[in-house]
C-alpha cells in the first residue's frame, strides 16, 4: 500500500524503519536507522534515510516510519475505535471526520487500525502538544506510515491556519507557569574582568565596589542579605549567567566557606544565585552607555514569610493572585490559562503548590543564621507533603474567593483565540485576566478573510432571499452579544435536507464556549423535576443555546420561556453545588421539523416567536456530506461575518423580514385551537348553546383531530373572551353561537348508538 503515500513525502530524506520493543512491560514502537540497524534519533538527521532505502530493508522490521520536522507536522488520533467506526459508516458527526475534512491533508490508518495519522505542512500554534487521545507534533517524533489511506485527500497541504481551531479546541492553552516577563539576551560575549570594569563605571559603581570588596556592615542587617544583594547585581551585569556570577562572587570579599556548605542536595551559594536569577527582570545590553545603568536597588525590601500554613498561603497568593480564584458556591478552584478562566477539574491549581515550593527553596538565601536555616528546612519538609499542600490551598481560599456572577460581566465583548473583540466597534484587544472571562471561541479573529463558500451556502438554503439573509446575519450577531433586549426565540423550521442543522453547527463552532445545547424537555411543560436544575445552570454565561425538536405534540412551557428570554434573574445550581442566581443572556435556537404547541394567545408569547422558514430542500444528488468540514475552513471569515452582523444589529435593529413575519402569522393561526374548533363545529349568529354541550363537543373534536385538550375551566375562559356567558334555566349558556347542524347530527347519532 506504500504506493498511496504522497510523492512529496517520498522525496524527503526523513524516513526510518521501526520495530516493536518491550519496555517496562509495555510494547513500544522504536525507530530504526535503516542503514545501520541501530536506533534512529529524532534529533540526528544522519540517522534518517530516503524512502526507497527504508522500504528496501523494512522486511526485516515491523514497517517504515517518517520523522516529523523541516516544516512537516503530524496529528495522531489514538485509540479512536468507536469514532473510526462512525467515520467508516459515513456518520458525519464524529471526531475523525472533523479532523480529516477540517484539515484536508493526507490521512491514513495506524498499523493497529485504531488510530489515525494526519500529516501536514506548516507550523503548529504555540501551546500543549498532547491531551488524552490527541497528539500534535512538529519535531522530536516519528510516525509509523502504512499507506492505508483514510480519505480522498492524497496531498500534503499547508494547515498552519486550519489547525489552530482544532488545536485550541482539543489541546487548549497550557497554564503559564512564569509569573514575570524577562528579557534574557543570552551570552554577552564579555569576560569576567570586562563585566566588573563596566559595573564599576555605572551609576551604581560605588555600591558594586563596596560589596565586591566585602564591606556590608552598616548597609545590611546580615551578610546573607548582602550576599543576595550582590548576587542581584551580578545577575544583571552577567545576563543571568550563573557560571560567571559564581566565579565573580568567589573573587569578591563576600566569599566565605558558607558559600559551598551543603543545604540538602544543593549548596548555599546555589540557592543565592538561583534566587537572584529568578528575581532579575532586566539584563545589561552592550552598546548602551554604562552610565545609564543604575539598575540594582540595594535597599530592595525582601519579603519574609512565616514558616506556617498562613505563611504558605501568603506565598501562594503573592505568586498566583492573577491566576487563581476559589468559588465557595461552585466548591472549586478556577485558574487563568492566559486566555480565559477555567474551572479546575484536573487539579491544575494544586499543581501550582509545587511552584510555590520551588520558590521556597530559594528563601534559604534570606536566612540570617543557622537557627533560621534549620527552621526553614523543617517547614520546607512539611510543606512538601500532602497535608502541607492541602493546607496551603485551604488557607488561600478566602483570600482568592470569587462569585460566579463576577465572571463574564461585560456583555459587549467576545473572547477569541487571539484576543478580546469589542462588539461595539469590532476592535481586537489583548487578553486580560481582570476581565474575568470564562468563555472563549476557539477561532482567531481577523477582518481580512473572505467567505465565498459560506455566502454560497446561505444563498442556497435561503433561496437567495437577501432580506432574509441580512436578518439572519443580524440575528446571529445579536446572539453573539450578551444582550437580551430583543426578547425573542428563534425556531428554524423545515423538513429534512434543508441545511438548518449544518447552519446551527457552524454557528455553534464560532461561538465556542459561548454555545451550549439543552434537552428540549427543559423548556417543555410536564417536566418531572422541579426547582433549580443543572440543565438551566449550564446556561450561565451562555449566549447561543441550541436544542433539537421535541416530541411531536410537546407543549412549550410559556412561562419559563418568557423568563429565559426576558433577561430575568434565574435560579439554578450545578450538580452537588449550591443554588445561585444569574441573569439570562442567551438566545435560544431550535431546529425542528414540526412546530411545538403554544397555547397562549397573549402578545407576550407571540412577539417572542421568530420562525425562520427553511423551505429549500436539497436534492439527494446535490447533498455534500463534507460541506460542514469545508465550511469550517472558513471559520475565521465567518466569525468576522458574525461580528459585522452584531454591529449592524446595534445600528439598525432586528427588523423582522417578510418571510419570518408570514411564517409566524401562519404558526399562530395553526396554534389557535379554539378558532379551529369554532370554525369546524359551530355557527355564529342568533342563538345559544349550553356551556357543557359546547365543551363536550370540543373534547370530542380534539380527540378526533389529535389536538391538545384543555381543561373545562381553561376552555370556558377562552370562549368567554369571545362570547357572552349567562345563566338561563339554571345552566350556563353562550349567546351568539350554536353547534352546527353537522355536529348536532353527529352527536345525535352517537347518543342513539350508545343507547
Amino acid at each position: 500500500m506504500y504506493e498511496n503515500i504522497p510523492q512529496e513525502l517520498k522525496k524527503l530524506k526523513q524516513w526510518v524503519c521501526w520495530k516493536f520493543e518491550e519496555r517496562n512491560g509495555r510494547k513500544t514502537k522504536t525507530p530504526i536507522n535503516a542503514k545501520t540497524g541501530g536506533y534512529a534519533q529524532s534529533n540526528n538527521q544522519a540517522t534518517w534515510v530516503d524512502f526507497d532505502t527504508a522500504v528496501k530493508v523494512s522486511k526485516n522490521f515491523s514497517g517504515i516510519g517518517f520523522m516529523l520536522g523541516n516544516g512537516i507536522f503530524g496529528i495522531d488520533l489514538d485509540n479512536m475505535d468507536d469514532e473510526i467506526e462512525k467515520y467508516k459508516n459515513s456518520d458525519e458527526d464524529n471526531i475523525i471526520s472533523e479532523f480529516i475534512h477540517g484539515l484536508g491533508s493526507y490521512a491514513e490508518y495506524s498499523p493497529s487500525g485504531k488510530g489515525i495519522h494526519i500529516i501536514c505542512k506548516g507550523k503548529l500554534p504555540p501551546g500543549g502538544r498532547r491531551k488524552g487521545n490527541f497528539e500534535f507534533y512538529e519535531n522530536g517524533r516519528f510516525f509509523t506510515v502504512t499507506g492505508d489511506i483514510a480519505s480522498e485527500y492524497i496531498e500534503v497541504i499547508d494547515c498552519t491556519e486550519t489547525v489552530k481551531y482544532l488545536h485550541g479546541k482539543y489541546i487548549g492553552t497550557p497554564m503559564v507557569t512564569q509569573n514575570r516577563e524577562t528579557n534574557n539576551i543570552g551570552d554577552l560575549n564579555l569576560d569576567e574582568q570586562q563585566i566588573i570594569d563596566i559595573a564599576l563605571k555605572s551609576k551604581q559603581g560605588q555600591a558594586f565596589n563596596t560589596l565586591y570588596q566585602g564591606f556590608w556592615e552598616g548597609l545590611y542587617p546580615s551578610q546573607s542579605e548582602a550576599d543576595l544583594a550582590f548576587a542581584n547585581m551580578l545577575a544583571f551585569w552577567t545576563g543571568r549567567d550563573k557560571f560567571k556570577m559564581d566565579s565573580i562572587f568567589r573573587k569578591s570579599g563576600l566569599f566565605r566557606p558558607k558559600w559551598d556548605s551543603r543545604r540538602g542536595e544543593r549548596t548555599y551559594g546555589d540557592y543565592v544565585l538561583d534566587a537572584a536569577i529568578r528575581d532579575c527582570r532586566e539584563v545589561f545590553t552592550p552598546g548602551h552607555g554604562v552610565e545609564d545603568y543604575g539598575v540594582v536597588i540595594l535597599d530592595k525590601e525582601i519579603k519574609k514569610y512565616a514558616f506556617d500554613d498562613t505563611g504558605n498561603a501568603d506565598r501562594f497568593v503573592d505568586k498566583f493572585r492573577n491566576r487563581a480564584r476559589y468559588s465557595y458556591i461552585d466548591r472549586g478552584w478556577y485558574f487563568y490559562n492566559g486566555r480565559k478562566w477555567e474551572f479546575d477539574n484536573l487539579g491544575h491549581v494544586k499543581g501550582l503548590t509545587e511552584d510555590v515550593i520551588n520558590d521556597m527553596k530559594l528563601e534559604l538565601a534570606y536566612c540570617k543564621d543557622e537557627e533560621e536555616e534549620k527552621a526553614f528546612f523543617k517547614h520546607l519538609k512539611y510543606t512538601r507533603n500532602n497535608r502541607g499542600k492541602t493546607n496551603m490551598m485551604k488557607e488561600s481560599e478566602h483570600r482568592l474567593s470569587i462569585l460566579p456572577s463576577e465572571f463574564d460581566k461585560d456583555k459587549d465583548v467576545f473572547n477569541v483565540m487571539n484576543g478580546v473583540i469589542s462588539l461595539r466597534d469590532g476592535k481586537l484587544y489583548n487578553h486580560d485576566y481582570e476581565r474575568y472571562l470564562s468563555k472563549m471561541s476557539y477561532v482567531e479573529y481577523t477582518d481580512k478573510i473572505d467567505t465565498p463558500m459560506w455566502i454560497e451556502f446561505l444563498n442556497q438554503i435561503f433561496g437567495n432571499d437577501q432580506e432574509l439573509i441580512g436578518y439572519i446575519q443580524k440575528a446571529v450577531g445579536y446572539s453573539m452579544s450578551g444582550s437580551t433586549k430583543e426578547q425573542c426565540v428563534f425556531f428554524c423550521y423545515g423538513n429534512g435536507r434543508n441545511g438548518k442543522s449544518t447552519f446551527l453547527d457552524i454557528i455553534s463552532e464560532i461561538m465556542g464556549d459561548y454555545a451550549t445545547n439543552i434537552q428540549p424537555e427543559t423548556i417543555m411543560v410536564n417536566r418531572q423535576t422541579g426547582g433549580a436544575n443543572s440543565d438551566i445552570a449550564r446556561l450561565k454565561g451562555a449566549r447561543f443555546v441550541t436544542t433539537v425538536e421535541p416530541n411531536q405534540g410537546a407543549r412549550i412551557n410559556e412561562g419559563l420561556l418568557k423568563q429565559l428570554t426576558g433577561g430575568d434573574t434565574v435560579t439554578a445550581r450545578h450538580l452537588y453545588g449550591r443554588e445561585f442566581e444569574f441573569e439570562a443572556e442567551f438566545k435560544l435556537w431550535m431546529a425542528t421539523n414540526h412546530k411545538p404547541i403554544i397555547r397562549g394567545r397573549d402578545l407576550g408569547i407571540w412577539r417572542r416567536m421568530h420562525l425562520i422558514p427553511f423551505t429549500v430542500e436539497i436534492p439527494d444528488d446535490k447533498v455534500d456530506k463534507n460541506l460542514k468540514y469545508k465550511l469550517k475552513k472558513e471559520l475565521t471569515g465567518i466569525l468576522n461575518w458574525v461580528v459585522e452582523g452584531c454591529i449592524k444589529w446595534q445600528r439598525e435593529g432586528l427588523e423582522i423580514p417578510k418571510a419570518v413575519e408570514e411564517a409566524v402569522k401562519e404558526y399562530k393561526s395553526e396554534m389557535d385551537v379554539i378558532s379551529a374548533f369554532l370554525e369546524d363545529c359551530t355557527v355564529q349568529g342568533p342563538g345559544e348553546v349550553k356551556a357543557s354541550e359546547l365543551y363536550k363537543a370540543y373534547s370530542e373534536w380534539a380527540e378526533q383531530n389529535g389536538e391538545y385538550k384543555m381543561s373545562n375551566t381553561m376552555f370556558g375562559k377562552e370562549v368567554g373572551l369571545r362570547f357572552e356567558k349567562r345563566k338561563a334555566r339554571g345552566v350556563n349558556v353562550y349567546e351568539g353561537i350554536r353547534l352546527s347542524a353537522e355536529h348536532e347530527e353527529y352527536q345525535l347519532r352517537g347518543r342513539l348508538f350508545n343507547n
